[in-house]
Formats: structure tokens, C-alpha cells, sequence
């Protein structure tokens, strides 16, 4: 609900020590007669099991014409077989998260699940395997190309710069290159497809020699191989996939400069480079973290810290099968052009090339890259990922378990000859970002890609696949708390996961967003970021170097009612990273440049979110549901009290805030809770303070007037309308809050849920819809109905989400909706101790927001304990929309008629903190709707990448790694 500025994460940790190979797990690959490649990974952490199902084609398969066809095909294979008729639905039932994306190199479909359900996984996807190509309809089609053109309109069109990066990521491979072609494809091209095209590129593609089938977790080999020759065994083998031949590359030398709602100016430099199997890879990696680490990188201190032109500056490799993309890029600080900051940029780079590398800056960057590569697979879903694209691109599964010896052995003059060699300043294509309304979209996303050429292969006769039941589910248990009291009176809270391959351990302190005073909303997460930018003798540069060389990050966490300063650090190095992480609570410097730097990101992301519609709407109804206390933090950002909160201020809250008596720490890692205290005794035992520190506050309870109050938030020539439906519900702490969640699920958690089988599945207005329950209030909260739908269907989806809450009372629950919810949380629990970090973010979490590791299970306990009845009695209770909230943030022209039609007449206009400077563009026919202003993306932020970079897109609005939390 709130931004956190810089959550705690160990990706960009770094090394500069003696650190082994990476432990290499047993990795059994076989190949079937049919041409299926297989993968299995026994890793029996948590009883769970994941499947990654890879098919090599992606949009570098696409001919002329079909562009989109294999993102559009990915959607396509979730519509049923007339064996599973309910994709989604099947997997629901077993509590299996499952989603799938596309790539230029892939489509990759992947179940997360329960070990028990492995056997009708392997029965359901063989099936689609088998099977769906002739199960496809005209319907069908119709209806997930209107899914898929939602999906384009929320995460690319109406997305700020994304469209401009769409275009720019496939400009870096000029044509003929099959990379040209944008994975989401075009307009043009996706109303150009057709039924025969769908069943000829299913036949084509989707065969058991053109696929890799990975399974990592809790799994008998032998049982498997049995279950895989049973199902994937009895599909014959197709003709042969060649790859798309590559043409010889040149240098795209682009030029794109594109207005859109970006806050300030943004400057992209790229360049095209070799493919992911290139011994180049290893060196490219090692030159993209040295110029582009936000923290000490070459830009960042050239752009940022010496000559102050830009907020921030980042760079990035990336190797895919046919090619890779070298990019660097800046925003600009207020008052400079993108003019200025581009040469800045180029004359940046052309010195960084000139000046010779520091050894010692070479070797961290390549700790850092080999120890974010190990702690990246650490979840199963993550290393099924890993082991599928590399078994695929890299042509080696075992090589996504260990060390890549290209960046392992890469040195400094390769480094410096690969950067001459492959990145010549002269071959530079750039990408402009200016701020202003939306003025057009590049061609390559809206007109056709070329005279459409069709897919032809021989149809496939239809397969019976056997139908394998699951089996008995499993349950996991979280490790055993245990407490320690250090010599000054602070408590210590560990949990031991010995195979953890970090510790964790969190500083956390009483105080939280709702304990400071009005008008100065966002106060400690200030100071808190500030505490991680340099601290005792080290400035920021020199304090973020120091972390990375011991392979440790420092961080922070801030919620409600608490504040945390974390640390990650391999146990080794456990009395080192204590060493810096009470560097950072008892001597933060606060130096006066890093405050005007994080002032300005955080200018700049406050601007920013004006271009998120959905976040709009959610925040004007976060405004109307709870009240403002006299005296009391708002529920929110604001420009003015940014504007109020100075470095003294957040000095000063710093110290006020972390004090012996508030500060209690949190650790999960490989040792006994006595290590971890010895540890923090030499720390942190000589802290001294009598002060009290922050009172944490409680969250105040939504608030729902009687009647029905409708708002709308005006953002003239949108193409989408954000939704937002909320009702009173149980908070946290109330009975009937398990009940309320299982209602809240079967309304709209997946899509097999009542709405989402209705607005996205039937009708296809929407990329998908979202219900949750409003947290953290103890008491008095919401249950919510969020969506973004194509804006000339603003008044049908309302529509069809008041008849959800209606059916609440005409269709009573079924048993199966209530299973659902069980399943999934079955899942859940027995997922809870997979990784050592998902142990610590849960934990640090429910601190947060005034709860405990061992509440937060016993909630997801509750939740599989539900019963039938409790659920239908909770149901009929929450069917009412009166009292009720209901916010619409779209084009007033086009929704006010909408809203009227279906007897919305009295509608109150919440004016924006931008009203006046909302402009909107020129028209453009677009998607069956007039697309004239920007958007943005969805307030979940779909995880499906492939939004800015272009890389791949889900077939699921939900995020892909989304995870269950209770509240």
C-alpha cells in the first residue's frame, strides 16, 4: 500500500573473498523417443514440485505478417482440451499456482505445486500437449485476442515508456533479424490471425521434440520417469523445428525520441551484441555491473554524485539465444535536457572505456554476479527456471546449478578488449523518453508487420493421454523459534534453517508510517534509506563497496507499525556484516548530497504514479475509506509533505526511532540462535540509551458511509477505465476474516474464480481481475474487486462485478470453491520454509504489520480447516453492496454515459493533484477505443517482465511469483 524505497534484497550482493563452485545438485537428463527432452532435479527441501515446460518458439519464429502469434498462442493454451476442459480450474482445485510467459527464444509453461499433484500435472499438460491445437474455437480465439490486446493496452501501450522500450528493444536488431519483431506483436497483425493459423502453429510448434520438460522439488526419480513415459511418452514425435537462421548483424545505429508520462527525461544507450552461448557473456556481465551498480557503478558516479545531471543511473547484459542487448540509462535531474544528458552519457561511457579497470573492482563485480546467479535459484520455481533456459539456450541443464566459468574466469583485460571490441561508441543507438502526453505509438505496435504468411502443418490425431489422480497432500512446518537476551537488554528472535546459504537478521524497531505526525507522511522510510547510504568512516560509495566485498547487503524494511534496518551476509562473514549493519543503525552519516539525491528519486516517483491509472483509482479510494485523524499520518504520499521533511528531520527521527528499548532483532540462517547473539553482542551489546523511541499505531479502520458512493477519477483519453469495488469486511484480528478471504478468492483470486470465468474468460474485457481483503486494520477492514478494463466496456464490467457480489446470495458457494482456498493455502504452508530469504521476508513482514511468524501460520492453518457452511453463512454476509465504495479512474466522456446507463447517476469527481496538467493527446483509433493519453500498469504490478524490456509477457495479470500471505 505503501512505496518501500529500497526492500531488502541480496541480488546485487557482492564477493570479494575465496568462495567455492556453487554445490552442483543431482541433475538427471534423458531424452525420450519422441524427441522430449527431459529435466528432473531432486531437491527435497519442502513437499512441494515444480514444473517448467519450455517450447522452442517464440517471436523469432514469426513470419511476416505474425507478429504477437507465439504470446498470443501462450494465451491459447490455457483455454482446454476436451480431457481438461478447465485448465484453470483443475489446478485450482489442487492449490497449483501456474502461469506462463513468451519470449523471443520461448514459451515457457510452468505449475508450482504440492509434490502430491505431480502426477495429474504431468497427465493435464501432456493433454495440451496432445491435444489443443484442435480444441481451439473461433470463440476461443476471439476472446484471448481481446485478452491479449487488454494485456497490451495495460503493460505496454497505456505503461509509461514502456511502448518507447518495446520499440527500442527489438530497433537494436534492424531487419531481417527475428528479433526484430516485437513478442507482443502488433495490432494489425493480431486481428489478422486466424483459426487455421492457430491449429497450423500449434501442429508446427507445440511437439514433444521441439520441448523441454523440467521438474525440480520433492520427486522419486524412478516414480517420475514411469509418470513422464506414461503421459508426454505416448505423443508421437513431429517433424523436426530448425531454428530461425540469423543473418549477419549489423549495428542498428537508432535514433528514437518518443513523449510519454514519464515524470522527467529518460535516456537509453544500447547496443546489440553476441548471443547467449558466446564465451563474450561472461565479460559483458562483469563490464554491465562495473558502469551501471546504482550504488558505486561508473555513471552513477560520474552522472549522479560528481556532476549531478541525472537521479539515477543503471546498466544491463542481457544474452538470449540469437543475440544480446547491452543498454545503459540515466534520468535526468531537474532542468537538464535530454539533449544535455545524453552527451553526458556517451562522453561517460567513452571515459569509462579509456580508464583502465581496478582489479579489485573486477572481482567484486564477478562475486557479485556468481553469488546473485547461486541465491537467484534458491526458490524451486526460480531453478526450474534456471535449469529450463539453460538446458535450452545454453545447451547444458547442469550448468544452471554452478558457476558460470565464463564469468568465473573472465579477467580484466578481457573485460577491457570485449568492451572495445563489441561496444564501439560509434554503433550506439539511443532512446529518448521526454515528458508530455502520449503522442503516438510506434509503428511496429500498431501496423502490420507484412503480408501475413500462413502456418501449414498436417493435423495431429488425437492422443489419450491416462488421467493420473493426485496424491495424499503433504503438510511442512516452519523451523523452531528460538530467543536469545543480549547483556543490554535486547531480545534476539532466530530461526535455523541449516541449509540456508545466508544469514538474515533485522534491527527492527517500534514506529512505523502511522507514528509520525501529520504532514510529515513517509518520514522514517526516509531516514531509514538514508541510514544504508553510507555510515561511520565509509560515504555511501564506499559503505555499499564494503558490504558487496564481504557478499553482504544492507537494507531496510518499513511498515505500519515498524521500521527495520536488515542485513544479509553468507554465515562466514556473519561477525562482518554485524559489524557494518550496526555501522548503519548506530552511525548512519547523512550526508547532505545522498539526501538531495534520494529526494530527487523520490520527487520523481511521486511524479511517476500520476501515470499509473489503477494506482490512482486505489489511492482515491484508500482517501475515501479511511479517514484522516487530526494530528495523525495520513494514509499517503504527498508532494507537500515531501516538501516539509528535511535532512535534520530525518536525522533526527532516525536517532529517535532505533533506540535499545525499541529495537528488537530478527535472523533465519544455518546456525544456532547462541551464534547468531555472540555475534550481535559484539555489535550491538555496548548500546546504551534510555530513550523510548516511536509508539507504534494501529492502522485505522475503513470506513463505508450507508448507501452506495460512487467517484470517479477524470484522466482524459485514457483507453482504460481502472475499477475499484469495495464492500466492509472483517479486519484482521475479527472472526470470520478465514471465511472472508475464501470468498474473497472465489470472487477473483484465479481464473477460474467467478469473475475472472465472466469479465476475462467469457467477456473479454479485462486482463484479469483482482479480489483481496483490504490490510493491515486489526478491525474494520474491506473486501475489494480491482480490475482494468478496456474503457467502452467500463459500464458492462461493472455490471457483471455487482452481479458477483448479487450471486453471492442467488449461487451459493460450492464445496469445490471452498477447496480451492484450502489447497492453495495447503500450498502455501508447505512452501513456508522452501528459502531461508522467503522465511525472513515473511517474518520481517509480519512484525510489520504487528504480527508473528507463528500467527501468520496459524491464519493459513485456518484457512485449510474451512468449512462449507461457515463460508456460504460468511458469503451471504458480504453479498451486499450497501454500504459499499465504488471508483472509476478513466475518461470522463467516455464513463460518465456508461456509468449513467447502469443507473450510476449520482458521481462525485475527486479532483487530481494534477488536474491541469493532464492533456490529452491526439486521437488515434486504437484497439477498438480512442487512445489518446497514457496509463500505465496494473497496481499489482504483473511480474510478467516483459512490460518495459520486451523480453516476455504472462499469460496471467497476476504476478508470476506472486506468493499467499495471511494478512
Amino acid at each position: 500500500m505503501k512505496r518501500v524505497f529500497l526492500a531488502f534484497t541480496v541480488v546485487l550482493a557482492a564477493l570479494n573473498f575465496a568462495w567455492g563452485p556453487a554445490q552442483a545438485e543431482p541433475v538427471v537428463t534423458y531424452a525420450l523417443d519422441n524427441g522430449l527432452q527431459v529435466v528432473l532435479v531432486s531437491d527435497h527441501r519442502a513437499p512441494k514440485v515444480v514444473m517448467n515446460l519450455r517450447y522452442r518458439v517464440g517471436s523469432m519464429n514469426e513470419p511476416a505478417g505474425r507478429s504477437g502469434f507465439a504470446h498470443l498462442f501462450e494465451h491459447l493454451m490455457f483455454s482446454g482440451t476436451p480431457a481438461w476442459p478447465n485448465v484453470f480450474g483443475a489446478h485450482a482445485a489442487l492449490g497449483n499456482e501456474i502461469n506462463a510467459w513468451t519470449t523471443e527464444d520461448g514459451t515457457v509453461f510452468y505449475v508450482d505445486g504440492l509434490s502430491s499433484s505431480l502426477p495429474m500435472i504431468l497427465s493435464l499438460e501432456a493433454d495440451r500437449m496432445a491435444n489443443l491445437g484442435r480444441s481451439v474455437t473461433q470463440a476461443k480465439l476471439d476472446l484471448q485476442r481481446s485478452v491479449v490486446k487488454n494485456e497490451m493496452r495495460q503493460n505496454v501501450l497505456d505503461k509509461a515508456g514502456a511502448s518507447g522500450w518495446e520499440a527500442f528493444w527489438s530497433g537494436l536488431f534492424p531487419k531481417p533479424h527475428p528479433y526484430s519483431r516485437m513478442v507482443i506483436g502488433s495490432v494489425a497483425d493480431l486481428d489478422a490471425a486466424t483459426l487455421d493459423d492457430v491449429r497450423g502453429f500449434f501442429n508446427t510448434y507445440y511437439l514433444p521434440n521441439n520441448a523441454v520438460l523440467v521438474l525440480v522439488g520433492d520427486l522419486k526419480v524412478d516414480d517420475t520417469k514411469a509418470l513422464i513415459a506414461d503421459t508426454f511418452g505416448l505423443i508421437p514425435r513431429g517433424a523436426d523445428v530448425a531454428r530461425p537462421a540469423v543473418p549477419e548483424p549489423t549495428p542498428a545505429r537508432l535514433k528514437l525520441v518518443l513523449d510519454d508520462r514519464v515524470p522527467s527525461p529518460v535516456v537509453v544507450v544500447g547496443f546489440s551484441g553476441p548471443a547467449a552461448q558466446s564465451p563474450d557473456n561472461g565479460a559483458l556481465s562483469i563490464a554491465a555491473e562495473l558502469l551501471g551498480n546504482g550504488e558505486y557503478g561508473f555513471l552513477r558516479n560520474r552522472l549522479v554524485s560528481e556532476q549531478g545531471i541525472a537521479t539515477y543511473a543503471s546498466a544491463s547484459w542481457t544474452g538470449g539465444l540469437l543475440g544480446g542487448r547491452f543498454t545503459f540509462e540515466a534520468g535526468a535531474a531537474a532542468g537538464v535536457t535530454p539533449e544535455a544528458l545524453e552527451s553526458a552519457m556517451k562522453t561517460a561511457f567513452a571515459d569509462f572505456q579509456k580508464t583502465p579497470l581496478d582489479p579489485a573492482d573486477v572481482e567484486r563485480a564477478r562475486n557479485g554476479i556468481l553469488l546473485a546467479t547461486r541465491l537467484g535459484s534458491e526458490a524451486l520455481k526460480d531453478r526450474a527456471g534456471s535449469v529450463s533456459y539453460n538446458a535450452d539456450i545454453l545447451g547444458d541443464a547442469q550448468s544452471a546449478l554452478v558457476d558460470d566459468p565464463r564469468v568465473k574466469n573472465a579477467s580484466v583485460a578481457d573485460v577491457e578488449a570485449t568492451m572495445k571490441r563489441l561496444l564501439k561508441p560509434e554503433d550506439a543507438s539511443v532512446l529518448v523518453l521526454k515528458p508530455g502526453p502520449r503522442g503516438g505509438y510506434p509503428d511496429a505496435l500498431i501496423g502490420s508487420s507484412g503480408t501475413p504468411q500462413p502456418f501449414t502443418a498436417p493435423e495431429r490425431a488425437a492422443i489419450d493421454i491416462p488421467k493420473h489422480a493426485a496424491g495424499e497432500a503433504p503438510s511442512a512446518v516452519l523451523p523452531a523459534m528460538e530467543t536469545a537476551t543480549l547483556s543490554n537488554g535486547i531480545k534476539l528472535v532466530h530461526y535455523t534453517m541449516p541449509e540456508a546459504p545466508m544469514v538474515y537478521v533485522a534491527a527492527s524497531a517500534e514506529g512505523g508510517w502511522n507514528s509520525v505526525p501529520q504532514g510529515k507522511e513517509g518520514l522514517l522510510e526516509l531516514a531509514a534509506s538514508m541510514a544504508m547510504r553510507g555510515a561511520g568512516e565509509r560515504g555511501s560509495a564506499d559503505f555499499a563497496k564494503a558490504t558487496s566485498d564481504i557478499g553482504a547487503s544492507v537494507g531496510y524494511q518499513a511498515g505500519y507499525l515498524t521500521t527495520a534496518m536488515t542485513l544479509g551476509v553468507p554465515p562466514e562473514k556473519l561477525d562482518q556484516g554485524l559489524g557494518l549493519l550496526a555501522d548503519a543503525v548506530l552511525k548512519p552519516r547523512f550526508d547532505k548530497a545522498d539526501w538531495s539525491v534520494l529526494m530527487a528519486q523520490t520527487v520523481d516517483w511521486l511524479n511517476g504514479r500520476e501515470a499509473d491509472l489503477p494506482g490512482v483509482a486505489g489511492r482515491a479510494a484508500k482517501a475515501a475509506l479511511i479517514a484522516q485523524v487530526p494530528g495523525k499520518a495520513a494514509i499517503d504520499w504527498s508532494a507537500k509533505a515531501l516538501a516539509s521533511i528535511s535532512l535534520d528531520d530525518a536525522r533526527a527521527a532516525f536517532k529517535t526511532e532505533f533506540t535499545p528499548k525499541a529495537v528488537t532483532f530478527y535472523s533465519v540462517g544455518p546456525m544456532p540462535v547462541a551464534t547468531v547473539a555472540a555475534g550481535l553482542e559484539k555489535a550491538f551489546g555496548a548500546w546504551a540509551d534510555d530513550a523510548a523511541g516511536y509508539a507504534a499505531e494501529p492502522s485505522p479502520a475503513a470506513r463505508f458511509n450507508g448507501g452506495r458512493k460512487v467517484l470517479l477519477v477524470p484522466e482524459p483519453g485514457a483507453s482504460q477505465s481502472a475499477l475499484f469495488v469495495a464492500r466492509p469486511a472483517p479486519g484482521t484480528d475479527e472472526s470470520e476474516r478465514a471465511e472472508s478471504t475464501a470468498v474473497a478468492n472465489l470472487l477473483g483470486d484465479d481464473f477460474s474464480s467467478r469473475l475472472n470465468s465472466v469479465i476475462r474468460e467469457e467477456k473479454g474485457y479485462s486482463y484479469g481481475v483482482s479480489s483481496y481483503l483490504l490490510s493491515p486494520m486489526k478491525a474494520g477492514s474491506g473486501l475489494v474487486v480491482a480490475t482494468t478494463v478496456e474503457r467502452a466496456n467500463t459500464g458492462p464490467a461493472i455490471t457483471e462485478i455487482l452481479k458477483g457480489f448479487a450471486g453471492l446470495t442467488t449461487l451459493p458457494v460450492a464445496q469445490d470453491e471452498v477447496d480451492r482456498t484450502v489447497t492453495v493455502y495447503r500450498r502455501a504452508l508447505a512452501g513456508s520454509a522452501e528459502t531461508s530469504a522467503g522465511v525472513f521476508g515473511s517474518l520481517i513482514g509480519a512484525v510489520g504489520s504487528g504480527s508473528t511468524l507463528e500467527d501468520q501460520q496459524s491464519r493459513m492453518t485456518a484457512r485449510t480447516q474451512l468449512t462449507l457452511g461457515a463460508v456460504q453463512k460468511q458469503a451471504l454476509a458480504l453479498s451486499s453492496l450497501d454500504p459499499s465504495l465504488i471508483v472509476v479512474a478513466g475518461d470522463p466522456d467516455v464513463v460518465m454515459p456508461q456509468l449513467a446507463a447502469i443507473g450510476l447517476r449520482d458521481v462525485e469527481t475527486v479532483k487530481r493533484d494534477d488536474e491541469g496538467e493532464q492533456t490529452a493527446a491526439r486521437a488515434l483509433d486504437l484497439l477498438g477505443g480512442k487512445q489518446q493519453a497514457p496509463l500505465s500498469a496494473s497496481p499489482w504490478r504483473v511480474g510478467d517482465g516483459g512490460t518495459t524490456r520486451a523480453v516476455h509477457s504472462c499469460a496471467s495479470a497476476k504476478d508470476c511469483g506472486a506468493q499467499i500471505h495471511a494478512d
